[in-house]
């Protein structure tokens, strides 16, 4: 981790099939798999050792988490929580916020419109280059599979709005 003791990782599921039984139900698109696998490498690549995953309880989600850690080539500690699936970003927050301080990085693997609401409300809008890029592509689109990386200075309590300096977002493609 560069300058930071902490790292959240903000992750929109991958690609999805259109239909199911239920919107719960929706499982990964074939794409959605590839792009998952593709986020975990460039993850990996990053040394991006997850610690803790927050995940919906959805089964889009489920499939991102799987094909991501194939990509990751490890499987981290993961908690399924259905505020993650039905909340807005203040309910997501308060997860990130009753993490446990011994977790170096999280990952939050969820659904728009939260996500990206979640990753707008956390930046702290940091003037440098790297981060205005990652701020203008951000708010570009939030596609599937897109995550914003973020260095935590204080511990998980602390997190709030404007709180977090903005290092990445990607859109990983199988």
């Amino acid at each position: 981790m560069t300058g930071s003791s902490r790292r959240l990782l903000v992750m929109r599921h991958s690609k999805a099939k259109g239909e199911a039984e239920t919107d719960h139900a929706r499982p990964l698109s074939a794409r959605g798999r590839r792009d998952a696998e593709s986020t975990g490498q460039l993850m990996g690549e990053r040394n991006e050792a997850i610690d803790l995953a927050l995940l919906s309880t959805a089964q889009r989600v489920r499939d991102t988490f799987e094909h991501l850690c194939s990509g990751l080539g490890e499987t981290p500690a993961a908690r399924f929580e259905g505020a993650v699936y039905s909340g807005g970003s203040r309910e997501l927050l308060e997860l990130v916020r009753g993490v446990a301080d011994d977790v170096r990085t999280l990952l939050v693997v969820g659904h728009n419109p939260t996500i990206e609401s979640l990753c707008q409300v956390l930046d702290d809008g940091s003037a440098d280059q790297a981060a205005r890029d990652a701020r203008d592509a951000m708010h570009a689109a939030c596609p599937t599979s897109a995550f914003a990386t973020y260095d935590v200075p204080k511990g998980w309590s602390e997190v709030g709005p404007g709180a977090l300096r903005l290092t990445h977002f990607d859109v990983p493609r199988g």
